[in-house]
């Protein structure tokens, strides 16, 4: 009988772990695309915000940290990194770079942006093909 409440109680930890895991998650994705709504960007018909741009593709992964780094923070204060392709009117195309830094409840979003020729943004994409159709309006791949 102890067993059995042992196992509830792990397997409802483990629940409970895995719900918060999920709200915190969606809670930062959130505030980075409000963080990058809230950017703006030279277009060649003006300024525009970032709500104006079609987001073609998301790539998500870890910084790279270098030295002890990555061993003096704790996985929940790492910083991670969004490459977010986007165009915009003209056309115009953008990579925007979020630096999100999350802990102790709060977090805080970073932008790089650099604007790209249509040769590099169809670089960028190359083996993407939904994300080059969203792009250029058709899927092309050298």
């Amino acid at each position: 009988m102890d067993e059995l409440i042992t196992t509830l109680v792990i397997v409802a930890f483990m629940g409970v772990t895995l719900f918060a895991a999920r709200a915190h998650s969606r809670k930062a994705r959130d505030e980075v695309m409000r963080s990058f709504n809230a950017q703006t960007f030279d277009t060649p018909v003006g300024r525009v915000t970032g709500e104006a741009l079609k987001i073609v593709k998301i790539s998500r992964q870890p910084m790279q940290l270098g030295g002890d780094d990555v061993y003096t923070l704790s996985r929940e204060h790492q910083p991670s990194d969004a490459f977010l392709y986007c165009v915009g009117p003209g056309p115009s195309y953008f990579v925007a770079i979020a630096i999100a830094q999350t802990g102790f409840g709060a977090m805080s979003v970073k932008w790089v942006v650099r604007p790209l020729t249509e040769e590099r943004m169809r670089g960028a994409l190359v083996g993407d093909r939904k994300a080059t159709a969203l792009a250029f309006g058709r899927a092309t791949e050298a």
